[in-house]
């Protein structure tokens, strides 16, 4: 049984709220114009250019807006080929083809309707007050003023259209992976990793006990590059910007100190901007991973990891999709470097910035929270989650290199990360977090 869920998003950004009633009268104001999708078996389905689906982190990076709510609508028997089958047919006989739409009788709202109740054979479908938004801007004065205003508010760019009315039933179906599998790692920055690390070299060195099962880990490193150009397309780049974070898309190019230092405060400075940090802290995860040709690049980096950490600890993240792709950033930094100079104090122990990052980390991990099995919640769960893990092998490796028996005390940070992960154990259901 798969659980479904429905994402409600606000078209108008609070707008319709405050201004409906202007244009509507009050009698027939609207708090919000409804977009909704379902979310299912990892993805996100809706109707726009025909029926299309895509990660739900894609969507809502893309499109730049967040759901204002997401219920649960039950749990389905039905399948994820047949849910794609059936979608795949309303898209051939016509209901929800990419020229059916229309703004007030078969919009996306309709469509997520039928697909809960005729695709997904569940018993309860989407809050009536959605459905009867259309009506009720119909029913008004001015109704006909107003729809020029929501038809622009249509969610129909360019994105992919996965189901072609054109389609024959005889026809193989392959979903377009260029911006679905690209911003995939936005959201789920580890679905590529594989369920089993690589097995490590066999050592005879047996001069230090070290942790065994920490010893032989990889790290966790979101490395996908796909969501490059998704991002230069959104924030506002000079072209001579542009081109040196087109880079980020080559694992391979040979970095200059004075590129990545160039990159490193270009997208801080972009950090500072509410509607370009998504897109930033995306990239951001990708330079950590860079390493010059020629001198290192610890001073630059320690300063955006350090910005990306006060991110964190002072609330200035208020989506849980931003709260993610930071620690992923971190994570990310953690898992492949030695510690940045900021997570150390003058004695040589674990900062206290250092021990309040990782005290949040573990309340990000915490699976007992409200909506913890939506999407958002648990690839919020699964960077934090990584960030620990990352952490606790470096600091297990710092204690081994400086010269630890084996029978040593723990220290600070290793414990609370063990005994914050030792509380959520029991709880977590998810197999990645």
């Amino acid at each position: 049984m798969t659980e479904v869920h429905v994402a409600i998003y606000d078209l108008s950004n609070g707008m319709a709220k405050g201004l409906s009633a202007q244009f509507l009268g009050p009698q027939h104001a609207i708090d919000i114009i409804p977009h909704t999708a379902i979310v299912a078996f990892g993805k996100e389905y809706f109707f726009g250019q025909g029926i299309e689906w895509c990660h739900p982190q894609e969507f809502r990076m893309t499109r730049g807006i967040h759901p204002i709510d997401i219920q649960s609508l039950g749990h389905t028997s039905c399948s994820q080929s047949e849910f794609e089958a059936w979608c795949r047919m309303q898209g051939q006989n016509g209901r929800f083809s990419a020229t059916s739409y229309d703004l007030l009788s078969r919009n996306c709202n309709n469509f997520t309707e039928e697909a809960a109740r005729e695709g997904l054979r569940l018993g309860r479908g989407i809050p009536s007050w959605i459905l009867e938004v259309p009506q009720r801007f119909l029913s008004s004065p001015l109704g006909t003023m107003v729809r020029p205003m929501l038809e622009q508010m249509q969610l129909t760019n360019s994105a992919p259209t996965n189901v072609s009315h054109q389609m024959n039933d005889d026809q193989s179906y392959t979903p377009s992976a260029t911006p679905a599998v690209a911003a995939a790692a936005a959201a789920n920055p580890w679905a590529d990793i594989p369920e089993t690390p690589p097995a490590p070299k066999e050592s005879n060195d047996t001069s230090s006990a070290g942790t065994p099962f920490l010893d032989k880990q990889t790290a966790l490193l979101s490395t996908d590059t796909g969501v490059v150009k998704i991002c230069l397309d959104r924030l506002n780049t000079a072209s001579d910007q542009r081109e040196i974070l087109s880079k980020l898309g080559d694992a391979k190019y040979a970095w200059t100190h004075a590129e990545l230092q160039s990159v490193h405060q270009m997208l801080r400075l972009f950090m500072n901007e509410t509607k370009q940090i998504s897109f930033a802290l995306m990239l951001l995860r990708l330079v950590v991973l860079r390493e010059p040709s020629t001198a290192n690049i610890d001073k630059e980096e320690s300063q955006s990891t350090e910005f990306v950490a006060d991110l964190l600890l002072q609330n200035k993240l208020q989506s849980m999709s931003n709260r993610s792709m930071a620690w992923c950033v971190l994570s990310n930094a953690f898992g492949s470097k030695q510690l940045p100079s900021w997570t150390s104090s003058e004695d040589n122990n674990q900062s206290e910035k250092f021990l309040q990052l990782i005290d949040r980390a573990v309340i990000d991990c915490d699976p007992s929270v409200a909506d913890a099995s939506t999407p958002t919640q648990k690839a919020l769960r699964q960077s934090a989650s990584a960030f620990l893990y990352n952490t606790s092998r470096q600091l297990t490796a710092e204690t081994n290199n400086g010269g630890a028996d084996g029978n040593s005390e723990l220290n600070e940070a290793i414990m609370s990360i063990l005994i914050g992960c030792l509380e959520n154990l029991g709880e977590e259901n998810d197999s990645t977090s």
